[in-house]
């Protein structure tokens, strides 16, 4: 998992109250966190540096597209083991949103017939 998506998951989840409600994060939305904590370069910067934006932003569409096909992601903390459901919200233009639905220890997960 990248560590910028990692550490986004983690913030929102935090801050969140207890409950099964999704966490949507755009694959744009990640690769511009990526390109900023990598190299420093702002979305706002986006014209200058096209070709960095339009490859990083192809990555993290191919990633997300994993992440669906698998259907959840684990990661272990020295707190506990931490699973998420993952389902496709919504594709426009080519940016896929995921929902990231926090599963509770011990509980069956199964995605809905949509």
């Amino acid at each position: 998992m990248p560590e910028c998506l990692h550490e986004a998951l983690q913030k929102i989840i935090a801050t969140q109250p207890k409950g099964r409600k999704p966490v949507l994060v755009s694959s744009n939305g990640l690769a511009n966190r990526f390109i900023l904590s990598r190299w420093g370069i702002r979305p706002s910067q986006r014209r200058r540096y096209r070709q960095l934006f339009s490859l990083v932003r192809k990555q993290c569409r191919s990633v997300f597209q994993y992440y669906v096909s698998r259907g959840w992601v684990e990661w272990d903390t020295t707190s506990g083991n931490h699973l998420l459901g993952v389902y496709k919200f919504d594709e426009i233009r080519g940016n896929l949103i995921l929902g990231f639905v926090p599963i509770p220890p011990g509980s069956e997960w199964k995605l809905s017939g949509r």
